[in-house]
């Protein structure tokens, strides 16, 4: 039965629960702006009431918290890291085809066609005096410049392909920082909650830690949770376990022995796991900013390269298909304008089957203007009769029809390279859109999950007073109570 002093008991359950509630609407307020973290609410019971042996039966004891909670929901989540790899793919598309894009760009007076078409400009003003050994060098000045041109678009690609190869060994080790530290909140979650408590913040950590990971590779996790309050945690990418609880699997990256394509540079890396198992979500289908990145780097429109076994395809274009297509167009072009000038004749009368206009140095792999003829423009040939007629320009005419000539893959040379620029146009749109629409997802997403675990200043203000008023009214049955006690107690006489 309760004794004599049990209405202070009951006073000073409702004082602890309230003070309880009190500091954690304390906690919430001072983490309103903590990124990650979940509201934290109580749950709270009457305590086992006493039987009194009377013909009410049983008397209640008070109160009792037996349970700090965060709300959150995990559909959220779920939704929220699917939505971040898809955003992370998209800007990283969206960064890289925006930065090739401005190597193709043209302003009217510099630029992809601009430098064409003065070249071709060039010819058709070398018509009009083709033994002028002026006009001769300024055309062939035109020429080397647009090589040159074309050559700085490749070294700007190249540079790119470096870049981006240094970011994904930067993403590889990020992705490992991330699976252990993971792995070991994992750990300290189960000491917590094998004593019967909440990791509450611990779990905000972890959740925080996958908002991050899901941006850079595609996800799936699970927990499996045991009555005796143990739990395990599971993070796999790709298929592949990341996250084994306490446990976690490392990638590294491996530099190349060979190249997958010819024009790439040398030491490009791949990522394998630690156990040597080959990783690359770039050709299994996942997506995320690791994976955007390989594609970027590696992509060749699902076209490997002819005869080299190391070739992978994947469906993207990107920096090896950009510079296979101007090494193509600059290749057709050099051939068609070779062809054509090799039937010809120099001021010196000499036939120039054996003098190209331009030739491919091996060494550094650029298409260059003849050095031969760059230093003594006699040596170029404009006509098929020499000084017989020195203002005959047949030759010169059939080089500068050949700017309609619809030998590249059925159209001209000024179609070929306006095909490159679109495609590149359209692909960084794309991406920019995607980029856009997934951050307004992204955004909208996390509106929903902070309508969940946000903290609500209004609330969380109106929990003070009320929480308040609970504190004081139970210090109130104390006061009541002390108060008969010393009646009971220092008052009443025998």
């Amino acid at each position: 039965m309760a004794n004599s002093f049990f209405g202070l008991h009951i006073g000073t359950s409702g004082l602890y629960a309230a003070n309880t509630w009190l500091n954690i609407t304390a906690n919430n307020i001072s983490n309103e702006q903590t990124e990650g973290y979940s509201r934290q609410t109580a749950t709270q019971q009457a305590s086992r009431p006493l039987r009194v042996y009377q013909r009410y039966g049983q008397l209640g004891s008070g109160v009792e918290v037996n349970n700090i909670t965060r709300i959150r929901d995990e559909y959220y989540d779920v939704k929220y890291w699917l939505n971040q790899c898809k955003q992370g793919d998209s800007s990283t598309r969206s960064y890289y085809l925006t930065q090739i894009e401005d190597y193709f760009a043209d302003d009217g007076t510099s630029g992809f066609t601009t430098e064409f078409g003065g070249f071709y400009d060039s010819l058709e003003e070398l018509s009009k005096t083709p033994a002028d050994l002026s006009a001769r060098s300024s055309m062939l000045n035109y020429a080397q410049n647009f090589l040159e041109y074309m050559t700085t678009i490749r070294t700007n690609l190249q540079n790119t392909q470096a870049d981006i190869n240094a970011e994904i060994s930067s993403n590889v080790d990020q992705i490992n920082a991330l699976a252990k530290e993971i792995a070991i909140i994992n750990k300290q979650i189960n000491v917590i909650e094998l004593q019967g408590a909440n990791a509450n913040t611990l779990r905000d950590k972890r959740a925080l830690l996958l908002d991050e990971l899901s941006s850079i590779v595609e996800i799936d996790t699970n927990e499996i949770s045991y009555a005796n309050g143990k739990s395990e945690f599971y993070v796999t990418i790709c298929g592949k376990s990341l996250v084994n609880n306490y446990d976690c699997f490392s990638l590294e990256v491996v530099a190349r022995e060979d190249k997958a394509d010819s024009d790439d540079l040398v030491g490009l890396y791949d990522i394998k796991w630690s156990y040597g198992e080959d990783f690359n979500p770039a050709t299994s289908g996942t997506i995320g900013t690791l994976a955007a990145l390989i594609k970027l780097r590696d992509g060749n429109n699902y076209i490997p390269e002819p005869n080299n076994p190391n070739s992978v395809p994947i469906e993207f274009k990107g920096i090896p298909y950009y510079i296979n297509e101007v090494e193509k167009f600059l290749e057709q072009l050099t051939t068609t304008l070779n062809d054509i000038h090799k039937d010809g004749v120099n001021l010196y009368d000499e036939k120039v089957e054996d003098i190209p206009l331009f030739i491919h140095r091996e060494e550094d792999d650029r298409y260059i203007v003849n050095p031969d003829i760059l230093n003594d423009p006699a040596k170029m040939a404009t006509s098929t009769v020499g000084t017989n007629s020195i203002s005959a320009t047949d030759i010169i005419d059939k080089l500068v029809e050949s700017k309609e000539y619809r030998n590249f893959d059925g159209g001209t040379s000024k179609e070929a390279l306006n095909t490159i620029i679109t495609e590149l146009s359209i692909d960084s749109k794309k991406a920019q859109d995607n980029e856009r629409n997934y951050t307004n997802f992204r955004n909208l997403i996390q509106n929903q999950r902070l309508s969940i675990m946000g903290v609500d200043k209004d609330e969380e203000a109106m929990n003070l007073v009320k929480y308040q008023e609970a504190y004081d009214l139970s210090a109130k049955v104390i006061q009541i109570m002390s108060e008969v006690y010393d009646k009971l107690i220092n008052e009443t006489g025998i």
